[in-house]
């Protein structure tokens, strides 16, 4: 490998030629970025080769995709491809097709060349012998330009995994650079929306799994939209699983949720490139949906994997009436697959998570990380208050059953108990008319309440307390009610074992002492406690800590210290007794 500092400093000739594995006998593409030096990262170096060559002229662009060998044609059969090809092909089972696998693919590849003058072309990492022959065969209906167009993303795709083979850079830069990559990808043209199953997401999970495969990763993606990748260890020990969300919420920051699988895949990939192989496997698990913002559940992701999803929550519908499995399956997923995600806990040795605090604690103390003790259990739920439209000028105000105001006292209720006692904390985080018109008594209003606390029977009371409440205001006000629960939540202690392996690798990688501080937001690791142990590392955010906004931030060299603590816990692990 190459490091990347090295690559922005040597001279132009050398630049190309350290390069020339990149693009299939292409030096050119090299040649036309070379001057754009110093880039900051491989995704930068990528973007800069790809839209070099998607600029190109024709010709070059056609002499490019020519260069490129037959997947399991004669050449790749007598071994005279590049080693880079050659790998590649191998890796994706193409160097022990079965004889009639064979004769398809080559019947394939002489109509494609046929068809376009120039050979089949597709990033065969991830893929098997038949995924690759349907591929081929789909391909082969496009037109001309369409499949120019395609060959060449293709060749960028390829390229991307070889760069991440050879270039060296630093993990913080690494980390940030593709969390900025997966911002890029929003529901929203000025903020970062993520939410499930929507083309935004399933973009999102194709290019985790990209990352997945570049850092050397078995992958696939399940029945609910987990991107699931596998770093081989010992083949007799059980799991670490780590992970965290990638779904956002509304207007969201770059960090929340998505940091644990980047710091998972940063130190994965480099694990691999330097050779160490860990005594046992490490399975990241990007986990598909944990905000609820699209069907107000939560934790599809993470209680898929743990083995408590709930079926009846198939029937759940989004604003634009789309129920959960009619989702799923417009996604492409098997609604019935997924009992099967489940995890065999007999077959996994903890659970691991390393997210942004999201809050001050870190950053007022002037540390980069720390260990939580526990995860803050919730009690969510939705409501629904249904009173009577009328004409905002003729209904007197004591024959009223006016929803929206009955809401907004119920909402008072919510703030008043919460004040009550300290370490509870009550929240309105929706609140809506649905339907509403300036000059009209507003007939319906739903809205989402969500309690916390550090301890399960202040919380519940807290709860039990405010729907009574919210029953006796219906009453007064005759407006009818429909109370639903969301999440019940209990709170979660981190293992102790756990705890101490993480402090430990914080004092060996920062020479500092550990602070240990309790979660008050939830996270996947709450759910995967039901499977196994667990146990977290929260990393400094700056902006006062602030989350779930734009303005969360993080820093390259505190998302550095994350990979290298997280590292060094995976390297002196030992499973919780």
């Amino acid at each position: 490998m190459i490091t990347l500092e090295r690559l922005n400093s040597i001279s132009a000739q050398d630049f190309v030629a350290a390069l020339a594995s990149i693009f299939e006998h292409s030096p050119w593409v090299p040649e036309r970025v070379a001057a754009m030096r110093p880039f900051p990262g491989i995704i930068a170096l990528h973007k800069a080769m790809s839209a070099a060559v998607l600029q190109a002229e024709e010709a070059l662009q056609l002499a490019l995709i020519r260069a490129h060998p037959e997947l399991a044609g004669r050449a790749a059969l007598r071994g005279d491809v590049t080693s880079a090809s050659t790998s590649e092909q191998k890796g994706a089972g193409l160097s022990a097709l079965t004889q009639s696998q064979l004769t398809h693919l080559q019947s394939l590849n002489a109509e494609y060349a046929e068809r376009f003058g120039f050979p089949f072309v597709l990033a065969v990492k991830g893929h098997t012998p038949d995924s690759v022959i349907a591929t081929l065969a789909e391909r082969v209906s496009h037109g001309a330009l369409e499949e120019r167009g395609v060959a060449l993303r293709e060749i960028c795709r390829i390229a991307y995994f070889r760069l991440a083979d050879l270039v060296k850079e630093p993990l913080g830069d690494a980390i940030i650079a593709m969390a900025e990559e997966l911002a890029s990808l929003s529901e929203d043209s000025d903020a970062l929306t993520c939410s499930y199953l929507t083309p935004t997401h399933q973009a999102t999970a194709a290019r985790i799994r990209d990352f997945m495969m570049a850092a050397g990763l078995a992958t696939h993606i399940d029945a609910v939209g987990n991107v699931v990748g596998v770093l081989a260890g010992g083949p007799n020990s059980k799991r670490v699983l780590t992970g965290s969300h990638y779904d956002t919420v509304i207007n969201a920051g770059k960090y929340d949720g998505r940091l644990g699988i980047l710091v998972a895949l940063a130190v994965a990939g480099s694990l691999r490139r330097s050779g160490t192989k860990l005594p046992y496997p490490l399975e990241i698990i990007a986990f598909a949906e944990e905000e609820g913002v699209r069907f107000k559940c939560t934790f599809f992701g993470s209680r898929a994997a743990a083995g408590r999803f709930d079926l009846t929550d198939l029937d759940a519908v989004d604003a634009g009436g789309s129920t959960l499995s009619e989702a799923l399956r417009a996604a492409g997923h098997d609604v019935a697959a997924i009992p099967g995600i489940a995890r065999d806990p007999s077959q996994v040795a903890c659970f691991v998570e390393v997210h942004i605090e999201q809050g001050p604690v870190l950053l007022e103390a002037g540390l980069p990380v720390g260990v939580v003790t526990q995860i803050t259990g919730s009690a969510r739920s939705a409501v629904t208050v249904k009173g009577l439209s009328g004409h905002a000028g003729t209904v007197p105000m004591t024959l009223r059953r006016d929803a929206a105001a009955a809401a907004a006292e119920m909402v008072l209720a919510v703030e008043s108990r919460c004040r009550e006692q300290p370490g509870l904390v009550g929240t309105v985080g929706k609140l809506d008319v649905p339907g509403g018109a300036l000059n009209v008594i507003p007939g319906r209003c739903e809205f989402t309440i969500d309690i916390r606390s550090g301890s399960d029977a202040l919380r519940d009371a807290a709860a039990a307390d405010i729907s009574t409440t919210i029953a006796e205001i219906a009453a007064r006000r005759r407006v009818d009610i429909k109370q639903r629960r969301l999440l019940q939540a209990a709170n979660v202690p981190c293992a102790e074992a756990l705890q101490d392996a993480w402090a430990a690798s914080i004092e060996r990688i920062t020479g500092r002492p550990a602070l240990r501080l309790p979660s008050g937001a939830g996270h996947d690791a709450m759910i995967m406690a039901s499977l196994t142990a667990i146990g977290m590392l929260f990393v400094r955010c700056g902006n006062g800590g602030i989350s779930h906004h734009p303005d969360e931030t993080l820093s390259a060299a505190d998302a550095d210290i994350a990979a290298r603590v997280f590292e060094d816990f995976l390297l002196h692990f030992a499973e919780p007794k």
